[in-house]
């Protein structure tokens, strides 16, 4: 540290820093650089663990080589490289407990993790999960509904997709509730949804929605149904012969939920209804739309 001082030099240049700099790069089989965000690029093939202790120790060793070359100029401390080695190992040990990335299953990351201490973390596994969808009965309709709130509350919506007994899409409607939370856009949308369906005469109705709450409501006793839309659950319920509900994931579900999305840039109680036209390239070709305001 005998040259003349500037901040490249104390963190990179002088053979302490170099020193350093070579050690790192060696735990961890990656080349530092000056700025953060290449060197943080460099891991880019790395777990996320890896990645996020691959930034803390360049951290650490910068901070640290500051502190020690004040404690030489300042304080007539020893340089020791083993007390720097350790104490840097230390203080990454000790920031690593706020790290929430995963390692990959691989013994490159266990090493390295084994080196500074940091606690094993349990790795995530999706595990997938067969989802069927079946069409209706040849007696029924289908509404595949969803509720959908930008917020919560927020600009909320809804969306139906009506399909037949051969899975073919018929009809499909956006309308908008307003400043809703998300939980009652889902309520809201179940209603709505069977009021409208009302126009094709069809008795039986078969509903499907991922909103597991929504099942619950109204496949149980009225009492469970909000007192406020209580009268208008059984108005509507009295319209058809018979009403039963199906949960699907949302995966499933994609199509009433962009449906709801849609819903959501509408007015309060406004509507736009999709006849006809299954595939709903609206960015293409406009569909004709009919308005209509619910009471």
């Amino acid at each position: 540290m005998c040259q003349e001082e500037s901040l490249e030099h104390i963190l990179w240049s002088c053979s302490f820093a170099a020193r350093a700099w070579s050690w790192i790069s060696g735990v961890f089989g990656l080349l530092p650089h000056q700025n953060l965000l290449v060197s943080y690029k460099a891991a880019k093939s790395r777990s996320r663990m890896v990645k996020d202790l691959w930034l803390l120790a360049i951290l650490v060793i910068r901070s640290e080589l500051w502190m020690t070359r004040n404690g030489f100029v300042y304080g007539n401390q020893r340089v020791s490289w083993l007390f720097f080695q350790n104490k840097v190992s230390n203080q990454i040990h000790e920031y690593s407990v706020r790290l929430k990335g995963y390692m990959y299953n691989s013994q490159e990351d266990l090493q390295l993790l084994s080196f500074f201490r940091v606690r094993h973390r349990r790795v995530k596994h999706a595990v997938p999960k067969e989802c069927f969808w079946e069409p209706p009965g040849s007696n029924e309709l289908m509404l595949c509904s969803d509720g959908a709130a930008h917020g919560n509350p927020g600009r909320a919506g809804a969306g139906v997709v009506v399909c037949d007994a051969n899975a073919n899409v018929i009809a499909a409607m956006s309308v908008g509730f307003g400043v809703q939370t998300n939980y009652l856009a889902e309520l809201f949308c179940i209603i709505v949804g069977l009021e409208w369906a009302i126009k094709f005469e069809i008795q039986n109705i078969c509903i499907r929605t991922d909103s597991m709450s929504d099942v619950l409501v109204f496949s149980g006793d009225n009492n469970e149904v909000p007192w406020f839309l209580r009268s208008r659950w059984m108005a509507v319920r009295a319209r058809y012969n018979m009403i039963r509900f199906v949960h699907s994931y949302r995966e499933a579900n994609f199509a009433a939920n962009c449906m709801a999305k849609r819903g959501c840039f509408l007015e309060e109680g406004e509507g736009l209804s999709y006849d006809n036209r299954p595939d709903f390239l609206l960015s293409i070709e406009l569909p004709n739309v009919s308005y209509f305001r619910f009471t």
